[in-house]
């Protein structure tokens, strides 16, 4: 008895036409729901940052950030280059995500500017990043289905793609605007042309076009994402270990995107003396532990030396955590996780053999940098690849519940015999969709276009009065610079660690022409596991700003350092406290003056 042949001939249509069209329908339907009923703007970090880079490429015709870690600042200090704050180069980030928005916002000039005060208060090219995440999301189901119908049959192909297509969090990672769903999108698609010529081989056809079109696709995953790197190698390595006789073809693969990481490496050898550019500082949090965050603000560049017992001993906690939320970094896909049983299953196509050890090689790559990484509790963590996995891993997990249903119910003719399994897996994954939609739906229908923001720690268009609090060529102070770049659009610089950068950045910043206005203060910097954490983590330096705000309700407000010049309070997220309705200020910009905002633009 064979894996999964049934006794229709393989590819065959096994799904009535009426299945298909309500599968279209819904994943219409879902899309426009999402972008266009419950979408309450961006959330992804890398998002926003990824979206106002490609906003400033729009603009200029170069490839500037309005987001300023004081580590790239010092960076280009250290290369003899006066920065400018209103041209900063961008080398922190891969280009590609921001070069493909950039396409997209260019016909839309006249929307550039955000301008809640029209009575909408989601940003249009917020929508427009969305839709395209919608899209590549749809994509990915497309390159599955196609995926699973060369290496097992329709069958199994119909159950992962619907498994995908009610998965919640995929949604919610669709809409958020981070870069994982483009490497998702590209996942599927060199897994789509690897087994395709994989099979090829079979049959003795030529592949070299297919592997260079993969080639190609590697090239564009490292220029999406830093840890999508790891995944690269990993495809690279299956090649040369499961296409036997053609080991030659990994050369074509390895080729182009060492040829794109020479190329950018060189660009910002030109711009700051470092080949890495801004991300040297993601690259040594992977090697000293942390987040890259603590380093970019850090104007002294002085990263911590290695300590390779406290390395190995944070690596394992990474994976004991993600062990243990495993269901919920692969988007809560039921057939994702009976795909880890399809690593000790004796598959006898050579097809489904290889693409088994090809996913267990590129799983491998997945784990160790979500290890050295580590993760949020969040599917739509801007650093987890195992969701990038999921759509492979529920081929498989879909071939795993076909065997295991058919065994039960070997004799079995009636619709439960033949779709139960289904039925299970599809609707256990539908749950967190299920369960949100309604009232994602009633509220979106309700508030239309004063949908409710991602709060904490965002609201956009409490942020969007700071750009008109501003003189000309100010900048601000800020610990989500990502989040004031883009919808204030005005230079941000990130708070650095220590009150000493802080005073000298600022010096510096008013020596090249650009001011800094004052301080944005967001829940970002208050975002610890406990209070305790305020005055020993990340922010140390900054209790007294950060506490200010919401201890002002109580008149027991942190007093600022006598030093600090910035001790008037704005408040742009204020809420009652208390019987005497004293407010507590959430989000402030903290500047040197009353300052008022200018007439909004027409």
């Amino acid at each position: 008895m064979s894996d999964i042949m049934t006794t229709a001939a393989r590819g065959a249509s096994v799904i009535p036409t009426g299945l298909r069209i309500a599968f279209y329908t819904l994943g219409i339907g879902l899309a426009l729901i999402h972008t266009f009923i419950s979408f309450r703007g961006l959330r992804s970090e890398t998002g926003m940052d990824h979206a106002q880079m490609a906003r400033e490429l729009a603009r200029t015709g170069e490839l500037n950030t309005r987001v300023i870690p004081p580590y790239a600042w010092a960076q280009l200090e250290n290369r003899g280059v006066t920065p400018n704050a209103h041209a900063f180069p961008a080398t922190f980030h891969p280009p590609l995500p921001s070069l493909i928005e950039a396409a997209l916002f260019l016909p839309l000039k006249k929307w550039w500017d955000y301008q809640p005060s029209t009575g909408n208060s989601i940003y249009l090219l917020d929508r427009v990043v969305a839709c395209f995440g919608v899209l590549l999301l749809l994509g990915t189901i497309y390159f599955t289905h196609g995926t699973a119908r060369v290496i097992f049959d329709e069958k199994v192909a119909a159950v992962a793609a619907a498994s995908l297509m009610v998965s919640g969090p995929f949604w919610d990672l669709a809409v958020s605007g981070s870069s994982v769903v483009i490497v998702l999108f590209e996942v599927a698609l060199a897994v789509r042309l690897w087994v395709g010529a994989r099979n090829s081989m079979e049959e003795d056809e030529p592949v070299g076009a297919t592997m260079m079109a993969v080639g190609l696709i590697l090239a564009a995953m490292v220029m999406t994402h830093w840890m999508a790197i790891s995944l690269v190698i990993a495809l690279i390595s299956a090649t040369v270990f499961f296409m036997p006789g053609r080991r030659s073809t990994a050369l074509v693969l390895a080729a182009p995107p060492l040829v794109v990481l020479v190329a950018w490496g060189w660009h910002n050898l030109q711009l700051t003396g470092d080949p890495l550019g801004a991300a040297k500082a993601f690259f040594q949090t992977l090697i000293v532990g942390g987040r890259p965050d603590d380093l970019l603000r850090d104007f002294s560049m002085n990263a911590p030396g290695v300590q390779m017992d406290l390395l190995v001993r944070g690596t394992g906690i990474h994976w004991q955590s993600q062990l243990g939320r495993w269901i919920v970094l692969t988007g809560s896909v039921i057939p994702a996780l009976a795909g880890l049983a399809a690593f000790v299953h004796p598959f006898r196509r050579t097809i489904a053999s290889d693409a088994r050890w090809m996913t267990v090689v590129m799983l491998a790559g997945a784990v160790v940098a979500g290890g050295l990484m580590g993760l949020s509790e969040d599917a739509s963590d801007d650093n987890n690849l195992y969701i990038t996995l999921t759509p492979l891993l529920s081929v498989f997990g879909s071939a795993m519940f076909v065997i295991w249903w058919g065994r039960m119910f070997a004799t079995s003719r009636t619709f439960w015999g033949e779709w139960g399994f289904a039925v299970i897996a599809i609707g256990l994954s539908a749950l967190p969709l299920a369960v949100r939609l309604p009232s994602q739906l009633k509220t979106g229908m309700t508030l239309a276009g004063r949908q409710f923001p991602h709060w904490p720690p965002y609201v956009p268009d409490r942020v969007e009065v700071v750009d008109r609090l501003l003189d000309e060529n100010e900048v601000v102070f800020t610990d989500a610079p990502w989040f004031v770049a883009w919808y204030a659009d005005v230079p941000a610089v990130w708070i650095p660690r220590s009150r000493t950068s802080f005073y000298t950045l600022r010096e510096k910043l008013a020596q090249a022409g650009s001011p800094a206005a004052g301080v944005v203060v967001t829940p970002v910097s208050a975002r610890q596991t406990y209070v305790g954490d305020l005055f020993t983590g990340s922010y140390a330096d900054w209790p007294d700003l950060i506490l200010r705000g919401p201890m002002l309700a109580f008149d027991k407000a942190f007093l600022p350092d006598p030093d600090f010049p910035y001790k008037v309070p704005l408040p742009l997220v204020a809420f009652p406290i208390g019987e005497s309705e004293s407010l507590g200020i959430f989000m402030a910009f903290y500047t040197d003056r009353p300052r008022l905002p200018d007439a909004p633009a027409e």
